[in-house]
């Protein structure tokens, strides 16, 4: 048995940001026509290293089977080791058996970050000019790169809660966007007059008001992913249209629209699947005017679709290495 292994730079060079924002809306897509055979994650506490260990299984028949496992540990920073690690295996849909494994830490960046910029291509408008990026760690990065490979923008201005973070942030990512990055020393320097906002922070409690947020402006939201955390204001819910990519992840885990619900400023049948969105069936942005607020928390199908790309441009590119059996 013969196991492609593909690297993080095997993988960024396979499947170029663009590309990959292309194929987050298939993916959406197909979640959104119930096409993907995904159950939700599982979820496995490790205590007492504060760390969470996810299982993400998926077949979208036709296009890949695999299953993700990919930890979270915070306190990994103090111990120089990444704070996510992970592996994805892909299985041959006819057999079953393992056909390659991918770096899983780097295909989740990289799918969020396209999953950020599909929002932005779908709901954003097109005549937006300043960007804010909420976040410095690596998620961060793939939200800027795809912001940029959708919108001609001409700054986009970057806040971390560690200001020294936020500037190795902009050093690091410069070189690589066409855009100016300029550093907020403050979460409403960012927002206040951003026509599109990413955030992609490990944040237990709103970064800002939801007044804050421009007419017109748009927000994608990847950060939280428990019910325990904030990363946005819930009372946003109530002033702005809220696509999501799947209600009964978004139920399960979506801290703020979870609060939103209990608080009384949305329900879920007041949500768009950004999918519908993507396939033709529902309205993205309906006038100049609207707040658009895309949450997102990740699906597996996310993962086996660009798993899916990303093997069959680097079988033709000769990338990466093949281990025998």
């Amino acid at each position: 048995m013969d196991l492609l292994m593909l690297s993080g730079d095997d993988l960024r060079a396979a499947l170029p940001m663009a590309e990959a924002v292309e194929v987050s809306k298939a993916a959406f897509a197909a979640q959104a026509e119930g096409r993907c055979v995904s159950p939700l994650r599982l979820g496995l506490p490790v205590e007492p290293a504060r760390g969470m260990t996810l299982v993400m299984p998926a077949h979208l028949p036709g296009t890949g089977l695999a299953t993700k496992i990919v930890s979270a540990f915070p306190d990994n920073t103090s111990k120089g080791v990444p704070t996510v690690t992970g592996l994805v295996v892909v299985l041959d849909e006819d057999t079953g058996q393992p056909m390659a494994v991918l770096d899983g830490a780097f295909l989740t960046a990289w799918r969020t970050g396209a999953a950020g910029g599909a929002s932005v291509d779908l709901l954003a408008r097109e005549d937006a000019v300043t960007g804010a990026v909420l976040g410095s760690g690596v998620q961060a990065g793939t939200q800027l790169l795809a912001l940029c490979a959708v919108r001609r923008l001409e700054r986009v201005r970057v806040w971390s809660r560690n200001p020294d973070h936020a500037a190795a942030f902009t050093e690091r990512w410069a070189p690589e966007v066409d855009t100016k990055l300029e550093v907020a020393e403050r979460v409403e320097e960012a927002v206040g007059d951003a026509d599109i906002v990413l955030a992609a922070t490990s944040a237990s409690e709103p970064l800002f008001d939801a007044a804050l947020l421009a007419e017109g402006a748009h927000l994608g939201s990847a950060g939280s992913h428990q019910p325990h955390m904030m990363e946005v204001d819930p009372a946003l819910a109530a002033c702005a249209r809220v696509f999501v990519d799947d209600r009964e992840a978004i139920l399960a885990e979506a801290g703020e629209l979870i609060a939103a619900i209990e608080r009384g400023h949305t329900t879920a049948d007041d949500w768009t699947l950004l999918g519908d969105v993507a396939r033709g069936v529902a309205t993205g942005r309906e006038v100049p005017t609207d707040r658009t607020w895309f949450k997102s928390v990740g699906l597996a199908v996310q993962d086996v679709t660009a798993a899916a790309a990303a093997i069959t441009s680097a079988r033709q590119a000769g990338l990466g290495q093949v281990v025998r059996f």
